[in-house]
């Protein structure tokens, strides 16, 4: 148990790192849950106004509880990398899915696979204590009487790897959650300077990419954007006997280059994870291994590496 004191100066590293708002950062602290729902109102309540600078229509900074092990997580606005990457593998899951569907002549199922958006998900336990979460992106399943968390996918740089291993178990533990992906890429982050002229830095960083898709990014003496050295993704599921959590990993980008051979990639996920309950698909339907298209694939990543960088251009030229 925190004593007064811990609890007091956690919150107040709450509150400084809420105040501060500096994008592309996430804290984790351990709090009490009474404290996190002080933070919560004024993050989100009518208080918010008077104490940061926060607009309206933005939803970051983002306060979330984990009631496994009392934890308060707080998010800033993330890269492209964090955002487009998790968005973009969800795409190619929904896609693969909806091929192997075509394939089957059974196009009209795919209507029950829809993703999560911004959707903030809450689960109350047996005591009470409420864990909220929102996913980077994710798959539900329509029954037509309710909707079922099939897929949510956690993106993040491998320095947090322990804190989104956390978040999938939460998902998996508390919101009965199917499956859990998440993407982790690693590499130097780079090291913004002053902002440059907008055409040249356009035109380098195209250059960048054509060359060097995983970076670096680097243009006027400052790497806008470093190298991307690892990019894995890790499927999480559920034993439905033993309630055991279980991963397998797949390197996507090894070394700065791609790791992929061939023009799929098996994750392990088979169309039977995504229609559990659905019995129009046959066993063998349901068997059918869900590949992601390395050609839809790679691009997305190597255009979040580079989105990432126009964004720290842009927002330099709006701070220096």
């Amino acid at each position: 148990m925190a004593t007064y004191d811990d609890e007091r100066l956690s919150y107040q590293r709450a509150m400084d790192f809420l105040t501060a708002n500096e994008p592309e950062q996430r804290i984790d602290i351990h709090l009490s849950y009474q404290s996190f729902r002080y933070l919560e109102e004024i993050l989100y309540g009518d208080a918010k106004k008077a104490v940061m600078n926060l607009t309206d229509h933005k939803r970051y900074p983002r306060v979330e509880y984990s009631a496994i092990d009392s934890r308060v997580i707080i998010h800033t606005i993330p890269t492209a990398l964090h955002s487009a990457s998790a968005v973009g593998l969800n795409d190619c899951i929904r896609d693969s899915v909806r091929d192997i569907l075509g394939r089957h002549d059974k196009r009209n199922l795919g209507n029950r696979i829809m993703p999560v958006g911004e959707s903030t998900y809450s689960s109350v336990d047996e005591q009470g204590v409420r864990s909220t979460k929102t996913p980077d992106a994710g798959l539900m399943y329509d029954n037509g009487q309710h909707m079922n968390l099939l897929l949510i996918i956690e993106a993040g740089v491998s320095e947090g790897y322990q804190q989104l291993k956390a978040d999938i178990e939460l998902w998996l533990k508390k919101f009965e959650c199917q499956i859990g992906i998440l993407l982790s890429p690693a590499g130097e982050v780079g090291n913004p300077g002053s902002g440059t002229e907008r055409a040249l830095f356009e035109n380098a960083m195209w250059q960048a990419r054509r060359s060097r898709p995983f970076g670096p990014y680097r243009f006027s003496g400052h790497s806008w954007f470093g190298t991307l050295d690892t990019a894995l993704i890790e499927v999480f599921k559920t034993d439905v006997h033993t309630h055991e959590i279980s991963s397998e990993q797949y390197v996507v980008v090894e070394d700065g280059t791609v790791a992929v051979q061939g023009n799929s990639l098996d994750i392990g996920l088979i169309m039977g994870d995504l229609f559990p309950f659905d019995e129009e698909l046959s066993a063998d339907e349901k068997a059918e291994p869900i590949c992601l298209a390395t050609d839809t694939l790679l691009p997305m990543i190597e255009s979040a590496a580079h989105r990432t960088a126009m964004k720290r251009h842009n927002d330099s030229l709006t701070t220096h």
